[in-house]
């Protein structure tokens, strides 16, 4: 707590120094321009409030090097991350609970239901792929905290196995530890190359192997900076006091389609539309290995729970009128976030539909 403190004065004082130092001029000129009437009407305090937001020195470097050194120092992540065990970092929206949970878990409930039926009208399979959350796959490493809101969404995923008309690919058991990067919210390679072998299994017993041959070739190691590491201002700390990147390497699936050369590519009969997890640590790419088949990514950063295939429907629904198999994946962690505009417009509609 002392440390906190004397971290939180010295900030203070250097910001003070630089107002000071930077905006004495202007803060000397409004002071010598003011008339008592910019007293009364406020304008003077809105011009001394113009110069000292100029006068603050804006320093990624700065930013970063205080950010690193809460880090080490507190072992404190900022609001929207929590740091663990080590150099383990969570998101905060996995671990917090707010009173509109239930509420927003049930419409997601609604929405799944409805897209349910939409995908068996089109005469696809429709496979899914909840993502649990980091902090209960890993939760032994969160260092003084629990998984309970994890647990608590789960009953979503238990629901969801009753579901007819869908298939659940359950990823859970039999989990690769750790299976996600210790500085991002996302699978890491491994945790991504087992989920993609568990949903091949499934949509093969489905609609039967594929025959195209695809080859999986790696690239070189690099340095991976997590998207936890950004969001907790790390980017910019100093290497002594942020956590070491991680490393990986890309992975890339080469197809060779079966039939001649002179034969026309079909388009692909099996369609992902999920969310970063599908586009994160080569999921894609290994699927369409397990699979034997070519698979159309349609997946979205941020699509959280039904963003990218909402998408589809709305904007481009034609897309899936050949679609033998529709792959919706997204993070459990998505339930319980508000509502996107995509989404409520998408129950406003269903739900008129079935008054008619």
């Amino acid at each position: 707590m002392i440390v906190r403190t004397l971290i939180v004065v010295a900030v203070i004082f250097a910001g003070l120094a630089a107002v000071l130092t930077r905006g004495r001029e202007a803060i000397g000129e409004i002071l010598a321009t003011t008339s008592m009437n910019d007293l009364v009407n406020g304008h003077f305090a809105e011009r001394i409030d113009k110069a000292i937001f100029k006068a603050v020195p804006r320093s990624a470097t700065l930013d970063g090097a205080v950010a690193g050194l809460q880090y080490r120092l507190l072992h404190d992540a900022g609001r929207q991350v929590h740091a663990g065990c080590g150099n383990w970092l969570y998101a905060m929206e996995e671990l917090g609970a707010d009173k509109s949970d239930a509420r927003n878990m049930k419409m997601r409930a609604e929405v799944l239901h409805r897209l349910v039926r939409l995908i068996k009208q089109l005469g696809a399979v429709l496979v899914v792929i909840p993502i649990p959350d980091k902090a209960e796959q890993v939760e032994d490493q969160l260092c003084g905290l629990t998984a309970t809101q994890s647990r608590r969404r789960d009953v979503f995923r238990k629901e969801l196995s009753q579901t007819d008309g869908v298939i659940v690919v359950d990823v859970k058991p039999d989990w690769p530890r750790p299976g996600y990067w210790h500085l991002d919210t996302h699978w890491d390679q491994s945790g991504a190359r087992f989920a993609a072998n568990r949903t091949a299994q499934a949509i093969t017993a489905a609609i039967g192997a594929g025959q195209d041959q695809v080859r999986l070739s790696e690239g070189a190691w690099r340095d991976r900076t997590g998207d936890l590491v950004r969001l907790a201002g790390l980017t910019d700390a100093p290497a002594a006091l942020a956590p070491a990147p991680e490393q990986e390497r890309d992975v890339k699936a080469d197809i060779q389609h079966s039939g001649g050369l002179l034969d026309d590519t079909a388009e692909p009969s099996v369609i992902l539309a999920g969310s970063s997890f599908s586009l994160n640590s080569a999921f894609a790419d290994y699927l369409q290995a397990a699979l034997s088949r070519e698979v159309a990514q349609a997946s979205e950063a941020g699509g959280g729970f039904a963003g990218a295939l909402l998408g589809l429907l709305e904007k481009n629904p034609a897309s899936l009128a050949n679609a033998k198999v529709i792959i919706w994946e997204w993070p459990m962690r998505s339930l319980t976030t508000p509502l996107s505009p995509l989404e409520q417009r998408f129950l406003a509609g269903s739900r008129g539909q079935a008054a008619e």
